[in-house]
């Protein structure tokens, strides 16, 4: 039996191989900002997690002192040695300290650190941290408090 060329002839049309290859481009358009967004989100961790040590490092102190102001610096010794995505501001006066050891350089950096919402007496501290995590105009900014309350005062991530 002889076979024809046609039953030999076997594969996909371009047109059906131009429907699939838009429907992954439909996809990809879908999941690439949702992608960015929840990558942003992540980012947003850094700033509660350095926010809660320092509050663990202050309320340490005022296991000892009896007093929230340190006199090394507004921070009781926290200190990370690793690059951060945001600036941490702790202490009033000339007790006040920032922390910035950024990705990109300070100067460079949209985001200044915000030393007017920190604040430090014996019995209360708020400490301030600001970045830009996702590059556009707008800050992250975040406080948090000697009771633990941390507040998102400017978000980054846009929420859609």
């Amino acid at each position: 039996m002889k076979r024809s060329m046609k039953n030999l002839q076997r594969g996909f049309t371009l047109i059906e191989l131009m429907i699939v290859v838009a429907i992954i481009g439909i996809l990809a358009a879908i999941a690439i900002p949702n992608f960015a967004k929840f990558q942003a989100r992540a980012k947003q961790s850094e700033a509660k997690a350095n926010l809660k040590a320092i509050y663990t490092a202050k309320h340490s102190h005022y296991g000892e002192a009896d007093s929230f102001v340190c006199l090394n610096n507004g921070f009781c010794d926290w200190n990370t040695s690793a690059k951060t995505r945001y600036s941490y501001v702790a202490g009033t006066g000339a007790n006040q300290s920032t922390h910035a050891q950024s990705v990109v350089n300070q100067s460079e950096s949209p985001c200044a650190a915000d030393t007017a919402a920190a604040a430090e007496s014996a019995r209360a501290f708020t400490v301030t941290a600001n970045g830009n995590i996702d590059s556009d105009a707008t800050c992250d900014n975040w406080t948090m408090d000697d009771s633990g309350n941390l507040s998102n005062l400017t978000n980054d991530v846009t929420t859609d």
